[in-house]
């Protein structure tokens, strides 16, 4: 058994293995976990491109993606509490992007019926509390997963976002820092076909993410059924640092100046 502390309850318990994103949602085959650390010096190793990593330096996990997060109770009554509800709302992204086909998009308009929204949301939150240790700082939330009426949530501390996800890899990104004009913007992400999601905590307010804001599930009561209708973005992963969306060819771009860049400093300093 996986001894540790439930990263829900806090407890010292028996950890049984929590799929992030959850089984039903394509998340149920063998999936290659990389480290960004492997995943870095697998390409720096190699001089491939960030798509382009070693598989071998990888874990193969038979189960699907996740890991020993939750003990039992917690991953039970999360996943039945939260997760159909969440199975129904990706289920219909799919349905969509296989509806699109071939055609060329960049978003896509949706319209779904007799949801339950804050079931959707909270599934959500359950992710991220799993893939980041110590309640994302805040221990309020464990009360707020723990009972399923409960609805007080700090929306001016958390941002919630989404986007269709296309690109080379899927992302499992704990706290980071993202580095912009206004300023260090703290967000983690979870991206994994057919949906990515990054929770962005304290915002800064004249920052713009990517995607769309789906903070507004969190108002709804527990047994609420809405019409939700959205236009979510499509979006790539190309590489493995939360919040970039750049396509193939603008990364290729990058390193293209970059290198033409060292190597005009390094004839400039002979």
């Amino acid at each position: 058994m996986n001894k540790g502390i439930c990263r829900i309850c806090g407890e010292y318990k028996d950890l049984t293995f929590e799929h992030v994103p959850p089984k039903s949602v394509f998340n149920n085959a063998p999936a290659t976990i990389i480290s960004g650390v492997e995943l870095l010096k697998s390409v720096s190793d190699d001089d491939r491109l960030p798509w382009e990593f070693n598989k071998n330096s990888g874990k193969i996990q038979q189960r699907g993606k996740g890991g020993y997060y939750l003990c039992a109770e917690c991953n039970n009554k999360t996943g039945h509490w939260y997760a159909g509800e969440y199975k129904k709302f990706v289920s219909a992204l799919h349905y969509g992007i296989k509806q699109a086909g071939d055609k060329e998009y960049k978003a896509m308009g949706m319209k779904m019926v007799d949801i339950r929204p804050l079931a959707i949301f909270k599934q959500i939150m359950t992710m991220f509390v799993d893939i980041n240790e110590g309640m994302l700082g805040d221990d309020s939330l464990r009360k707020y997963l723990l009972n399923p009426e409960k609805t007080e949530f700090n929306k001016d501390r958390y941002n919630l976002y989404a986007y269709l996800h296309t690109g080379a890899i899927e992302r499992a990104c704990g706290i980071s820092i993202l580095c912009s004009p206004l300023g260090m913007v703290t967000l983690t992400e979870i991206s994994s076909y057919p949906i990515g999601l990054v929770l962005y905590i304290d915002k800064p307010k004249n920052y713009k993410p990517e995607g769309v804001e789906i903070t507004s599930l969190c108002e709804y009561k527990y047994d609420d059924l809405a019409d939700l209708e959205i236009i979510i973005p499509k979006l790539e992963n190309n590489i493995i640092f939360p919040g970039d969306f750049r396509s193939k060819e603008e990364i290729k771009d990058c390193i293209k100046q970059t290198q033409e860049h060292m190597k005009d400093i390094t004839e400039d300093s002979t």
